[in-house]
């Protein structure tokens, strides 16, 4: 038994005629037939059955075809990782992120990476943190970005870094009576309205009256990050965000918060004891040695 068997087997399965497979597969149709004639003689079991003017799989060759396909797919898979590390420079980086990550942090530094590295391609996708968890652990993506992860010694399986840590900040309407002010403190707020999103749950929100020292009025719950800074620019209420560089100065005033507020932290994590690619590997340590001053 060798490869080229199962790769015929594999086509003309899913032909179903010798004529239309010695084609795809540039070979006669005598040395097909014959290469599937010691395939099942070496089997002991026919792997084809006349089926009117074509074939078809029997039993047993529906059964062998599954483990033909796994075996196929592995060795592609083989074939794949060796073409990464003879290039090193190009490859695929399999990314999923939360969804404000996603829109301010993630675009920045990928396409700061594509300007060394242009050969490489993201797949790039928003997901909950439970579900970017799930996907480094079965090995579908290879590299993730969260906030804060709960029980994060819990997960043995992750390497989770710190990569960049965010100062809270106050945000208004450019009308509100604060918009000029540079700095406020917290017990200015007891009158005002407060716009609150959390990526994953209510119970994870961040904690007003902890900071505040009161329980403060939320007026809304928007279901979208991306809603709540048009919510306050709207003049719906105040909000306490991170500080990023895509909020919109034009409509909104950016002021300090004089207590000091725990920092919102950025993690990246990664299997281990996995196979990264070379091409990940470089993204990784990019990411890294491009933002370990922000810890």
């Amino acid at each position: 038994m060798n490869l080229q068997q199962l790769e015929y087997l594999k086509v003309i399965s899913e032909t179903e005629n010798f004529t239309t497979a010695s084609n795809l597969l540039s070979v006669t149709q005598p040395a097909l037939s014959k290469a599937i004639s010691k395939l099942e003689d070496e089997l002991n079991v026919p792997l084809f059955e006349k089926n009117g003017r074509n074939i078809k799989l029997t039993r047993f060759g529906k059964i062998f075809l599954s483990h033909t396909n796994i075996a196929l797919n592995e060795i592609e898979k083989g074939i794949k990782e060796l073409q990464d590390i003879i290039n090193p420079d190009t490859g695929t980086i399999s990314i999923s992120s939360t969804s404000s990550i996603g829109k301010y942090f993630m675009p920045f530094i990928i396409s700061d990476f594509l300007n060394n590295s242009p050969n490489t391609k993201f797949q790039f996708n928003y997901q909950s943190i439970p579900e970017i968890i799930r996907d480094l652990k079965t090995g579908k993506i290879d590299l993730g970005f969260y906030y804060d992860l709960d029980n994060i010694d819990s997960h043995n399986e992750i390497e989770s870094i710190p990569i960049k840590k965010e100062e809270h900040v106050l945000i208004v309407p450019k009308n509100h009576s604060l918009s000029t002010r540079t700095e406020v403190s917290l017990k200015e707020l007891k009158d005002e309205s407060f716009i609150a999103f959390c990526e994953s749950s209510k119970d994870k929100m961040l904690s007003y009256a902890k900071y505040l020292g009161y329980t403060p009025k939320i007026s809304i719950h928007p279901s979208e990050a991306s809603m709540l800074e048009g919510l306050v620019a709207a003049g719906a209420g105040i909000s306490i965000v991170p500080n990023t560089p895509i909020i919109n100065t034009n409509t909104i005033s950016i002021i300090k918060i004089k207590e000091p507020l725990k920092d919102k932290v950025i993690y990246m994590g990664w299997l281990k004891n996995s196979y990264m690619s070379p091409i990940t590997k470089v993204f990784k340590d990019y990411v890294i040695s491009s933002l370990s001053h922000n810890i």
